[in-house]
């Protein structure tokens, strides 16, 4: 997969602690994100926004498709690896219409995509791909 293709979404961090260690893996500081200074782009990765809710901290992203595969362990999965760094996360690969959701618990939601967007957004991809493999079967 291009490097160049974008992914957006949301990471929640069980507290400030694990967000604290998440952005120092990337050259950053839990100080600049409560400031709002992180308009830059560090390595592939931009932070949208940020809130607190719940006791959980959520942080909205953009980036390039590949930017935890610096961070990852080397050899493995890199969106696996950012499973276990995160208590949730939403991956959404819009070019590729592909979506992945992670909650460590039933009881983790997200501040920036409600279920019912994610849950639409679900269902358009899926279309999609069906549509997709429908327009490939017919040629043959």
């Amino acid at each position: 997969m291009s490097s160049e293709v974008e992914v957006e979404g949301e990471l929640v961090f069980k507290d400030e602690d694990q967000l604290r260690s998440f952005l120092e893996r990337l050259g950053a500081s839990i100080e600049e994100v409560k400031e709002g200074k992180l308009d830059l782009d560090l390595d592939g990765f931009m932070v949208e926004g940020v809130k607190t809710e719940d006791g959980r901290y959520h942080l909205k992203f953009r980036g390039r498709v590949d930017w935890p595969s610096k961070l990852a362990p080397q050899g493995e999965n890199p969106l696996d690896w950012l499973k276990t760094q995160v208590s949730g996360l939403v991956w959404d690969v819009g070019e590729l219409k592909t979506l992945e959701i992670f909650r460590s618990s039933a009881d983790v939601r997200f501040a920036f995509y409600s279920d019912e967007e994610l849950e639409r957004k679900r269902d358009e991809y899926n279309r999609w791909w069906m549509d997709s493999a429908s327009n490939i079967v017919g040629l043959f």
